[in-house]
């Protein structure tokens, strides 16, 4: 072959994968969108992926279901979605769980939270309430604590997720107190056992717990968030501000995308979330759940999740939780 030809043919290939990239961002989706959730029904993370869900469908007219996988702190849905195929038919919303602390959980993983995936973008940040039984005598987190150290080893605490587990640890070792783990696969089974009385103390999302303080069927004592009081529970203090100066923490979710997963198709995602993400109904909807809606593209989640791989692991091993 000349050098003419080998020109040419250098053209026509260049041509057709130009040509292959932009029929694969026209043809998406022509067929379903599985968004793969890491925890039960009615858990936050559950909530916004549905709202989001809803609005993706009629962005790009194929059905966009909501797949539930609860268990082993969000590690089953993620590994489920790591080995799918990676052609944006099948997607992970990610957590702080999932794409953060399981590093520092799970001493053998299924799955390289960096290798395996390709970040979409953040989806939303969640605070958190502190609640407690009803029928615990203790009606502030002063007297939570003050409980804590006159009955010994009495306190347990339900962790549904990473977050919960997290502050649970976090409260127990700050306040100088005593509290038992007790895990379960999402928030909402959790609540459960707090609601029945098997279970003294939790730290769910807002989203998750929001109906059953109203209903006060559980006793919300405070707020966990970066500082400020909840526009749902105003009247509520922070942790930080009533006994634990240095207490804030919140939840995070994400879509992730297989790795492998072509360039235009996460471009045609990440395009439609970002419209998403603005509109004042999701972020009222967000707002209702004690969640504020935000959206950061790809490339600086990229870097957000690198440092969450980082430092979460990093806090477990502070408060003493090892991998198992």
């Amino acid at each position: 072959m000349n050098m003419q030809s080998v020109v040419t043919a250098l053209v026509l290939c260049v041509g057709l994968g130009s040509v292959q990239a932009q029929t694969t961002a026209d043809v998406y989706p022509s067929r379903p969108v599985r968004i793969v959730v890491p925890f039960g029904p009615g858990s936050g993370t559950d909530i916004a992926t549905r709202l989001v869900a809803q609005h993706l469908e009629a962005a790009v007219k194929q059905s966009v279901v909501t797949d539930n996988r609860p268990g082993a702190s969000g590690s089953i849905a993620a590994a489920a979605v790591a080995r799918a195929a990676p052609d944006g038919y099948t997607l992970l919303m990610g957590t702080n769980s999932t794409h953060g602390a399981n590093s520092g959980l799970i001493a053998k993983m299924t799955y390289d939270p960096i290798k395996d995936f390709v970040p979409v973008g953040l989806v939303g940040i969640f605070s958190s309430f502190l609640v407690v039984n009803p029928a615990l005598p203790v009606r502030t987190p002063a007297e939570l604590i003050a409980y804590g150290k006159a009955n010994p080893k009495a306190l347990t605490f339900a962790a549904g997720n990473t977050s919960s587990l997290i502050m649970g640890e976090m409260f127990g070792r700050g306040a100088g107190i005593e509290m038992l783990r007790v895990p379960y696969t999402s928030n909402p089974a959790g609540l459960t056992d707090v609601i029945a009385g098997r279970v003294s103390v939790m730290f769910p999302d807002i989203g998750s717990s929001i109906a059953h303080v109203k209903a006060g069927s559980v006793r919300a004592l405070a707020v966990v968030s970066l500082g400020e009081r909840s526009p749902q529970a105003p009247e509520l203090p922070t942790v930080a501000e009533s006994v634990l100066p240095n207490f804030h923490f919140v939840g995070w979710i994400g879509l992730f995308a297989p790795a492998g997963t072509p360039a235009p198709v996460l471009a045609r995602i990440a395009a439609e979330m970002q419209k998403i993400m603005v509109l004042p109904e999701v972020a009222q909807r967000f707002q209702q759940m004690g969640a504020d809606a935000k959206w950061i593209g790809p490339a600086e989640f990229r870097s957000f999740v690198g440092s969450e791989v980082t430092r979460l692991p990093k806090i477990l091993a502070d408060i003493g939780v090892q991998p198992q």
